[in-house]
């Protein structure tokens, strides 16, 4: 069953503060963004079709916070799938 707008966006707030974490702690690029990847796809899993635009441009607007392109992220996504 899908989580409501609230709880995606709760999760997502986790996400973010999680990602503070892991980069003020992690100087390895690959541990981040696995991390990151690992966890926003849970997320993007939980969302329904009405929402996951929203958890998309979310997810887009973290990684934007510090730095990190959708590029970047969605090649660490492709190495970790692959």
């Amino acid at each position: 069953m899908a989580k409501t707008r609230s709880e995606l966006d709760g999760m997502l707030d986790e996400l973010d503060r999680d990602l503070q974490m892991v980069m003020m702690n992690s100087v390895d690029s690959d541990d981040v963004l696995g991390a990151f990847a690992g966890q926003a796809g849970m997320i993007e899993a939980s969302a329904g079709t009405g929402d996951l635009a929203h958890v998309q441009e979310r997810i887009k607007s973290i990684l934007g916070t510090y730095g990190i392109t959708a590029s970047e992220s969605d090649a660490e996504c492709d190495s970790l799938s692959g």
